[in-house]
């Protein structure tokens, strides 16, 4: 608009060589509608403003009158221009798709807003309001570009509010505008597993079908996450545990025993997590972890001896302290306080000997010595009972111990009279039996056979 309603613009002027009074005036209904003539000093003004942007020129058609008549001419009035308009964006409102994968620097949409006004008033100048560290525009052309790397998972829209700007540096006018962008997911991240570490306890007598734990990883990408399937890689031995694919539900599926050497130390398994594609094929998308079992001992194994029955010979002169030569190991497999037993020796006779230690946890080697000086006249052999025995009454251990003594040559021949007294007649013949001297050996066998002998040595 170059001039406002009620503004004087100009002053009409004409001379009557009579001397009358002059009227003047506006002529037609669109000039009346924005000129108005004071009748008597054809002073013009506006009476509502003008636009350039509507109406660059219009002819308008001006009167003079006196009593002898009417004068009409025409006047072309040229309207300026002002910057009254501020840029107007087309095409509204703005939104975009893009993927987050789009590279930097590639243009993803262009803005367009015009201004009717004319020079430095007309021309825009776009930005955005406030600055994105993600996104700049062509000032100029109104081009959105990509600035920085985009991550769906991040952040998936941007509001962006678009400034556009005319250049009349006295007068500058500016409209807004909102860009929505909306960042589409892609299948750009590896799955996660969730609930870390997977590291856990289960009874060695877990029956197959217990399930140990679910596993649980997933899909990072955001937008249309996939599902998962489960396997294990290693660390299975012998087939122990089974996973579910689609689930993740991990269960034994075998006869678990802590006991076992393959099983004491608890199980490393290592699982992949894979992303599945829409027809359930598995994608490249990975990612493994471990997870770690440990069996909890149970008290299901009884104490057990090394051999059922032991055998031995020692000699009858084995002195009281004397560690008989029998190998003898006892042994309960569980663990802790599940292993802890008792161990007794017991059958007729049985003090004669002592056993040690006698409380035992876990496994010992297992000593039997002499308690008492043994006689081999008196007991040849021995048969004892050797029992382990545990909290549990069924959980015994059972075996038996022989020990037979060898004979040795430990009784001295003792003669019926310390002192044997005759009288011989010097008549008496060669030959005669005079006495019958008799001694007898304790001992058995050949150490018992008694032989007699003169000896000029003397009694000891």
């Amino acid at each position: 608009m170059s001039t406002c309603g009620g503004t004087s613009i100009t002053q009409l002027q004409a001379i009557d060589p009579d001397g009358e009074p002059l009227i003047f005036g506006v002529v037609g209904e669109e000039a009346m509608r924005y000129f108005a003539v004071q009748e008597t000093t054809g002073v013009v003004w506006l009476r509502q403003p003008l636009d350039r942007e509507t109406k660059s020129e219009m002819e308008v058609e001006f009167s003079v009158s006196d009593s002898q008549g009417v004068v009409k001419n025409k006047v072309s009035i040229q309207i300026g221009d002002v910057n009254d308009n501020a840029p107007s964006f087309l095409n509204q409102p703005y939104s975009v798709q893009i993927p987050e994968n789009t590279p930097v620097g590639t243009s993803v949409f262009m803005v367009n807003a015009t201004d009717p006004d004319q020079g430095a008033g007309g021309s825009v100048l776009f930005s955005f309001q406030p600055l994105s560290p993600f996104f700049s525009i062509d000032g100029a052309r109104g081009i959105v570009t990509v600035a920085r790397a985009l991550d769906y998972e991040t952040t998936t829209a941007y509001q962006l509010t678009v400034n556009a700007t005319d250049q009349d540096k006295r007068r500058p006018l500016s409209s807004l505008a909102n860009l929505a962008i909306t960042i589409t997911d892609i299948q750009d991240m590896d799955p996660i597993f969730t609930n870390l570490p997977y590291s856990t306890n289960i009874m060695e007598d877990a029956p197959p079908g217990y399930e140990v734990r679910r596993i649980r990883a997933i899909d990072q990408d955001l937008g249309r996450p996939r599902g998962i399937g489960y396997t294990i890689i290693s660390g299975n031995t012998n087939s122990m545990f089974a996973l579910d694919y689609i689930s993740g539900s991990l269960t034994v599926s075998g006869q678990l025993d802590r006991e076992n050497p393959l099983y004491s130390s608890g199980f490393t398994i290592t699982v992949k997590a894979t992303e599945l594609n829409d027809d359930r094929t598995p994608s490249s998308a990975t990612v493994m972890t471990t997870f770690t079992i440990l069996l909890i001992d149970k008290n299901d194994n009884p104490p057990r001896f090394n051999s059922s029955e032991y055998r031995v010979l020692i000699p009858e002169l084995a002195q009281v302290g004397f560690a008989l030569p029998l190998y003898i190991q006892v042994e309960d497999k569980d663990e802790g306080v599940n292993s802890m037993f008792q161990v007794v020796l017991t059958g007729n006779n049985s003090e004669h000997f002592s056993i040690s230690p006698t409380s035992v946890q876990g496994r010992a080697d297992l000593r039997v010595r002499v308690a008492v000086p043994l006689d081999y006249e008196t007991i040849r052999s021995y048969s004892f009972s050797l029992y382990a025995n545990e909290s549990l009454s069924e959980h015994v251990g059972f075996a038996r111990v022989f020990i037979d003594l060898i004979n040795e040559n430990d009784n001295r021949p003792i003669f019926s009279q310390a002192l044997y007294n005759i009288s011989l007649l010097e008549s008496t013949a060669v030959g005669t039996s005079l006495l019958q001297i008799k001694a007898t050996d304790n001992d058995i066998g050949t150490f018992g056979v008694v032989r007699y002998y003169f000896s000029d040595e003397p009694d000891q």
